[in-house]
């Protein structure tokens, strides 16, 4: 996610963090500023062209395009491709035969949208993923581009990413759903591996880094964190014949995640596991191996990562774990959100209705007795063969009708409690040894997590209230009094770390959404954990993605601030030896202490690498975490 500079000096006094903001004439058009919009489908970007200034700036809305790696010892290039000066990779998947793509500069190997599980369309719409049959000596080029999964997204995202733009909301809205390659036949993955690991077959034995997008589990994709050409690179440092990484999509909105009566909830957890079986299956024929397995995300894939650790079936596919900023959303109104869903869809297909005699009186006999009072899950799927072709139009309407009313800060669809695959909240499962204890874990945080997700607004104790009662909507008022008055009171002299209504609020999304989750996994395994904290400026969630997949360009600015190119290889490096090792240090890096007693954690500053100690070691997470097992808040 990307979000507007208008943030920068907005944390820096509300919260007391320490930013140095650069000027906003750096980047961005004003967005008052006249401005003309071209849309380019093929990258899923936009220029817009100031008037007032007469300068024009270029900005990747959801993908990240490629850029140029280059520091003292390694050189790549993503999007360097090439068939002619070497054999074009292929692998016999038994199902298909997908051939890759060379990339001569990075001297490494992409097998682009390889299907993972049966496309769910037609009769698997809305069912649990199946994994591919058949026996097709077809070779699949994976040459179709931008494929993802179905997109929506909450107004207020809309509103972040047009003041970042410059743009206005109508405009910002129709470049977002304009993007190209959306399609519910999404259950694919990218494979990105070192030419010395493939050329070497079985033998080579690498480790496997799989990332899980975030996005809200309303939009996002394979593609959309961006290039993982830094990865593979650092991986191949030392003269190490380098890691495999892996990139998924997984099912979005009402497509993954509608439960209620008759759905099948938390299916794009399913996908993500049905990937991570196709890793265990097939990844010794690219090879890899499986039994060195690291997943990685931030936000949404990150809450998903928790959800596969603490699942009802273990143990996990996995041996490492790297999730960033996992979130988790209280405020979801599961049957809420099933109720809005039904009334969008009978409203939808009236619509249609009224436009089609022929739809008409297909739907007509197929809902006969059907009121609006009675429409539900089992009516909305019988109409699917009626609405031929419109189906899936029909049902993206729908999505966006239903996410786009999300409040501040949310999203409507999400991951639920199942009483299968998800037995109990992730938050309680750890607390009461309902985890795999094996896996490795590695988790973080940003220092200013919640900046964007919190309403500027907030300037008074009631405004503190309100926000608290959206945000854990079935607590008691006993719970939200104990709240307001013991754990987050309205004491700004530096007793606590905010120091005005609004950044008491923001301390409360954080600790809620985000942050305490990464204390949670220390103490499940024994303080044995690495974590760390993203603090470089101005540490807004999601920043440390650019970081993740820093191909060497530091002249884009990452929320108005300039990537620093010495934290990003350190991360990158860290990350890479713990997929190889299970443990962050080597010799070449400053040494990464495990959580320990004293609660140490990494911090990313602008000052380098501190080691520090953590701020979710604290009364506040610990009562939440309690609250959640009593049941006081879920």
């Amino acid at each position: 996610m990307k979000i507007a500079i208008l943030f920068s000096s907005l944390a820096c006094s509300v919260l007391a963090k320490p930013c140095k903001p650069v000027s906003s004439s750096s980047g961005s058009a004003s967005a008052s500023a006249s401005a003309s919009v071209s849309y380019s489908a093929a990258t899923a970007s936009y220029t817009t062209s100031s008037v007032a200034s007469g300068t024009t700036s270029s900005a990747s809305i959801i993908s990240t395009s490629s850029s140029v790696l280059s520091s003292s010892s390694v050189s790549v290039s993503s999007s360097s491709t090439s068939s002619s000066a070497r054999a074009t990779p292929t692998v016999d998947l038994g199902y298909e035969i997908h051939q890759g793509t060379v990339n001569e500069t990075g001297n490494y190997y992409t097998f682009s949208n390889v299907p993972y599980a049966q496309q769910p369309v037609g009769k698997l719409r809305f069912q649990k993923p199946l994994a591919p049959t058949g026996s097709s000596s077809e070779v699949n080029d994976g040459s179709t581009t931008g494929v993802m999964c179905i997109q929506a997204y909450p107004e207020w995202i809309i509103e972040l990413q047009a003041a970042a733009y410059g743009l206005d909301t109508t405009t910002m809205a129709a470049v977002l759903y304009a993007q190209q390659g959306q399609t519910e036949s999404c259950l694919l993955l990218d494979v990105y591996v070192p030419a010395e690991v493939f050329d070497s077959g079985r033998t080579a034995e690498a480790p496997v880094l799989i990332w899980i997008h975030g996005g809200g589990f309303t939009y996002g994709s394979k593609t959309s964190s961006g290039d993982p050409a830094g990865l593979v690179a650092r991986s191949k440092l030392g003269g190490d014949s380098g890691a495999i990484v892996i990139t998924i999509n997984y099912r979005l909105g009402l497509f993954g995640w509608l439960a209620g009566p008759g759905a099948t909830p938390n299916l794009g957890l399913l996908d993500q596991r049905m990937a991570m079986q196709w890793v265990q299956t097939y990844i010794s024929k690219f090879g890899g191996n499986p039994n060195k397995v690291t997943v990685m995300g931030e936000s949404a894939g990150a809450a998903s990562i928790l959800h596969h650790i603490t699942s009802s079936q273990q143990p996990a596919l996995f041996h490492n774990a790297i999730p960033q900023s996992p979130a988790f959303e209280f405020s979801i109104d599961h049957a809420a959100a099933f109720e809005l869903t039904l009334s969008e869809a009978a409203s939808k297909i009236n619509a249609i209705i009224q436009e089609s005699t022929a739809v008409a009186s297909q739907v007509s006999s197929v809902l006969a007795g059907s009121t609006s009072d009675t429409f539900d899950f089992a009516s909305l799927t019988s109409v699917f063969d009626a609405l031929g072709d419109q189906v899936t139009e029909t049902l993206k309407s729908i999505n966006q009708a239903v996410v786009v009313q999300a409040g501040n800060g949310r999203f409507n669809y999400g991951p639920t409690v199942d009483g299968d695959y998800v037995p109990e909240l992730p938050q309680v499962r750890l607390a009461q040894n309902g985890f795999d204890a094996s896996v490795n874990v590695m988790p973080s945080h940003t220092s200013n997590e919640s900046v964007p997700f919190v309403s500027s607004s907030i300037a008074t104790d009631e405004d503190v209230r309100n926000y608290l009662t959206n945000a854990i909507k079935s607590a008691s008022d006993e719970t939200k009094n104990y709240m307001l008055e013991e754990l987050y009171p309205a004491v700004f002299d530096g007793t606590y770390p905010w120091y005005s209504q609004y950044g008491r609020a923001v301390q409360m999304n954080t600790d809620l959404y985000f942050a305490c989750s990464t204390n949670y996994l220390a103490k499940a395994y024994d303080n044995e954990s690495h974590n760390y904290i993203f603090a470089y400026p101005p540490g807004y969630h999601a920043n440390d993605v650019a970081y993740v997949f820093f191909n060497g360009d530091t002249s884009s600015l990452n929320n108005g601030f300039p990537i620093n190119a010495t934290l990003a290889y350190e991360l990158q490096d860290y990350i890479v030896q713990f997929a190889k090792a299970g443990n962050p240090n080597t010799d070449s890096l400053p040494f990464f202490p495990t959580y320990g007693t004293e609660g140490k954690v990494l911090s990313f500053t602008d000052s380098g690498l501190v080691v520090t100690t953590d701020d979710m070691k604290n009364e506040r997470c610990a009562w939440i975490q309690q609250a959640m097992i009593d049941g006081k808040l879920k």
